[in-house]
């Protein structure tokens, strides 16, 4: 039977052709309506109609007979098969779940570790068996009996029964689709039950559909984690002629090292590419592999990724081959500037491949490192003060030594170390390389935040690159929402400088264009004291309001109006600055000079590009569009037909004929995937090894971790409630009738299907007639059956 969909079944007893042939069962729509219907015909069926059936398949014999146990309050599971010397199946056999007996081994462990599993086996002998007849190339019933030695049911806890709880496809789809956008499976069991109208209606448990989950996983895993998240980024570069990946292998094949960007991300990094940022996250995967994001920003001030990569360590050598492919994946462009926290591999890595490039330490955990170094009261303010000072580094370290003299820090280790490397934190040392207003990682650190919301510690590696490709697509979405509102609106101009203001907005990107008008209000504050002529060009002097000790001088040249200040802040951030704003007023310019607009942050930042939207229908992303699309489209012709009795017929009984027809072209089509499954490209990689990072929390309370102990014997891996020096193991029979009162705990037994196990019990009805009573007569679950047995034997 494929547990992957159900089908109810109503019986029409009346219908002239029914002859007790399969083929006169029609499906139902509801499960609640199937239940209700088939019980009153059930109630009069009787075992000479059941034993006069005849069914076109084994898996329509096995729906029956599942629905008749589901009416009935009881489940089934397979029993024996047999086939001829062809290897047919000639013959299938269906028992209750409770058939059998557990074997002892199973209730006496003296090592046991875990609490038993409840007994479910009691002996019962409900049977139904069928056999093919060739003369009427039909499968005919051979065996059937209806007694239980058991209490049957009640229907309202059928839904715990293991034959009766079925994910359908249609319930697969919508896991699948709400599981790929990061919404836990608890939640969507939720879900599932607020949209059936309740947890008897959903049709499984909670631990099935985690169940569910779990299998799905290994299917995917199914050639290896590794495998399977190199088979799915060497499918995107099919789909993505750009995309860029590639990885090493240690001395024992484990994968190692990779690293990916896709064709986005190097259209991003030729634009932007002039600024680098990386950081490394450590356990965010199954591996503990740190994850290096390379970022960069744009021209709408936002966060964007260059390249991802998963690492085996974090040392000189690991970091020297990602810049390294991170370069091979860029057209050997360097980036001008890039920044990093204080870890030395890095820094001996950056030096190594980008030598020319200006390196800069993070601020933010500089900032960190001095409250947690220094213990003095107000040294982190002043500390940070003198850190972004935007003077001469002569103005720099003589306030250094100002501030060591106030707090008495000579011969301090730390302040020692850190003055040593002021070329890579000072602002004043800084001065003039553009980092296009990055001080610190912390749009890494943003960025892993982001990512933590759908990443989880425990994914695989397969799952943690589609994950990945998700979270990407969402970040890149703000963007394009970010494109559009700059190319199809216009802001409201506030300022007096009408003319100037107006042509920067239509120059600048909206978030540029605010900081630009930022400035303009900012020029208030200053004004020109004096101006030298000196030919080609002019020199202004400015100073600002309630700070007249500070000065500074814009050359503004004549023929092609070029501004250089002496802050040099346009050389840092990219965009004109107050002192800037200050000479264009007093020089009358309507407009911002060629030579102070930098195009990285205007409108036409990427024109000379060609932009690639990402394909994100491609692979399992496709059904799931898909599955959406139709389940849209069917929500609104269900609320139409639902208004009448007529169209309710009508819709039902096209939604069957073209199930039917969709199931076939399922069919197929899986069996074409599967062959193309055989011919996919294997890379022959071994999973990647645990490693232990430097940068992991959690190894240092892991190593120091003590085993837990056990209350009453001491020993280890198990606690007082499941010592298994208490666990009662030496009753080999449980007397029912002395703890009758249980008995309403005995559904609960049912959660269980035991395959395996020794059987106890004789078939009364291995002839092909059996007696005309009623099913009623025998017993349905509203009266105990007469062989009713009192005790649960345990077999040797």
């Amino acid at each position: 039977m494929d547990k992957g969909k159900e089908k109810e079944f109503i019986i029409d007893l009346n219908d002239e052709d029914f002859d007790y042939q399969y083929d006169s069962i029609v499906e139902t729509k509801s499960d609640e309506e199937a239940i209700l219907v088939s019980d009153n015909i059930f109630n009069d069926l009787t075992v000479e109609d059941i034993w006069k059936m005849e069914f076109s398949s084994i898996e329509e014999a096995e729906e029956f007979y599942n629905l008749f146990a589901k009416v009935t309050g009881f489940s089934v599971r397979k029993d024996d098969v047999k086939r001829d010397k062809n290897q047919n199946i000639v013959s299938r056999k269906w028992v209750c779940s409770k058939e059998g007996y557990q074997h002892r081994v199973c209730l006496e462990n003296e090592n046991r570790k875990r609490e038993p599993k409840v007994v479910t086996r009691v002996g019962c002998e409900a049977t139904f068996r069928i056999g093919f007849n060739k003369q009427m190339n039909k499968w005919v019933v051979k065996e059937f009996m209806v007694d239980h030695n058991h209490p049957l049911v009640e229907q309202k806890n059928v839904q715990f029964l293991r034959s009766h709880r079925v994910i359908k496809n249609a319930d697969k789809a919508q896991l699948n689709a709400m599981r790929g956008v990061g919404i836990r499976t608890s939640q969507i069991m939720d879900y599932m039950v607020q949209q059936s109208g309740g947890y008897n209606n959903v049709g499984f448990t909670k631990k099935d559909l985690y169940n569910h989950v779990d299998a799905d996983r290994r299917v995917h895993l199914r050639d290896g984690d590794a495998e399977g998240a190199l088979a799915y980024l060497c499918g995107k570069s099919e789909m993505d002629p750009s995309f860029y990946y590639k990885y090493n292998v240690d001395e024992d094949n484990h994968l190692a090292n990779l690293f990916w960007a896709d064709s986005t991300s190097k259209l991003d990094y030729s634009c932007f590419g002039d600024v680098l940022a990386f950081d490394t996250t450590y356990r965010i995967n199954a591996y503990k592999k740190p994850l290096v994001i390379l970022v960069g920003i744009n021209h709408h001030h936002q966060t964007i990724v260059f390249g991802s990569a998963l690492l085996v360590d974090d040392s000189v050598s690991t970091y020297t081959w990602v810049l390294e492919t991170f370069l091979d994946a860029m057209n050997n462009k360097k980036p001008l500037s890039v920044i990093t926290d204080g870890d030395k591999a890095m820094r001996k890595a950056i030096k190594r491949i980008f030598p020319d490039s200006c390196h800069r330490l993070c601020a933010w955990h500089i900032q960190r490192n001095a409250f947690t170094n220094v213990h003095v009261k107000d040294f982190t303010n002043h500390f940070s003060k003198y850190m972004f000072m935007e003077g001469t580094v002569e103005e720099f370290e003589c306030a250094w030594n100002d501030m060591l003299e106030m707090f008495n820090l000579h011969g301090h280790k730390w302040v020692t170390d850190i003055y040593a490397k002021r070329s890579r934190w000072a602002e004043a040392y800084l001065r003039g390389h553009f980092f296009a207003g990055m001080k610190s990682t912390q749009r890494c650190e943003s960025m892993n935040a982001y990512l933590n919301r759908f990443l989880k510690t425990r994914l695989k590696l397969f799952e943690f690159v589609k994950h990945f490709d998700r979270a990407l697509s969402r970040i890149r979405h703000n963007e394009a929402k970010a494109e559009f509102e700059t190319h199809h609106s216009s802001v409201v101009l506030t300022t007096k400088l009408y003319a100037l203001e107006k042509y920067a907005g239509t120059i600048f990107t909206r978030q540029f264009f605010l900081k630009f008008r930022d400035e303009m209000k900012n020029a208030e504050l200053f004004f020109s004291v004096s101006t030298e002529n000196h030919g080609g060009y002019r020199v202004h002097t400015l100073t600002k309001f309630r700070s007249p000790d500070k000065i500074w001088k814009v050359c503004y040249g004549n023929s092609d109006r070029s501004m250089k200040c002496t802050c040099m802040m346009f050389e840092s951030v990219g965009f004109p600055r107050p002192h800037m704003i200050v000479v264009m007023k007093i020089e009358h310019l309507d407009e911002l000079p060629e030579t102070c607009i930098m195009k990285r942050w205007s409108k036409l930042a990427k024109e000379t590009v060609q932009v690639h939207h990402d394909n994100e229908s491609q692979g399992d992303a496709t059904n799931i569009i898909r599955y959406g699309a139709l389940s849209s489209m069917c929500s609104r012709m269900s609320y139409f037909a639902s208004q009448s009795e007529k169209a309710f017929k009508e819709a039902r009984c096209e939604i069957q004929r073209l199930t039917c027809q969709m199931e076939e072209l399922y069919k197929n089509s899986v069996e074409e995937s599967e062959r193309e499954d055989l011919k996919a490209t294997k890379h022959h990689v071994r999973d990647p090894i645990i490693v232990k990072m430097k940068g992991n929390p959690g190894n240092l309370k892991d190593k120091f971790k003590k085993p837990r102990h056990c209350g009453k014997c001491k020993k280890v891996g198990h606690t007082v409630r499941k010592c298994p020096e208490f666990v009662n193991t030496h009753n080999a029979f449980i007397n029912i009738e002395d703890s009758i009162e249980d008995m309403g705990d005995m559904p609960s037994l049912l959660n269980h299907n035991m395959e395996g196990g020794s059987r106890h019990g004789t078939n009364e009805f291995s002839q092909n007639n059996g007696p005309e009573t009623s099913l009623n007569d025998s017993w349905l679950g509203l009266h105990p059956p007469n062989n009713f047995t009192n005790q649960v034997r345990v077999i040797e």
